[in-house]
């Protein structure tokens, strides 16, 4: 017996223009505290962290404080990331994030 994969053929069986199953990734939403976490971290080895977007998202998560947990998460996985790669820069970034976010954030925390 033959198993079409979901990701080819959709749950409702028909092959519809507007069925969400059948979306590019990149038409699919991203959540935004996910984007201001990869708008932080510079695109040169060499840069500093971005202090404006780092704002950014202390605002985000002191208006959204369900979403702390998420992006505290986020920043948890994202430095055993860079530590198994040994890049100890973007460490010391997600670091960087976590202090502002405790200052910022002290009474959702």
């Amino acid at each position: 017996m033959n198993v079409i994969h979901r990701q080819v053929m959709p749950a409702c069986g028909s092959l519809c223009f507007f069925c969400p199953s059948l979306r590019t990734r990149s038409r699919q939403p991203v959540k935004r505290y996910k984007v201001l976490i990869a708008d932080i971290f510079p695109r040169k080895k060499e840069d500093g962290p971005n202090d404006r977007k780092i704002g950014k998202l202390c605002e985000y998560a002191s208006k959204n404080p369900l979403r702390i947990p998420k992006i505290t998460e986020s920043l948890e996985q994202r430095c055993y990331k860079e530590l198994r790669n040994e890049n100890f820069q973007s460490v010391k970034i997600v670091i960087c994030i976590y202090k502002r976010l405790l200052v910022s954030c002290h009474d959702q925390m």
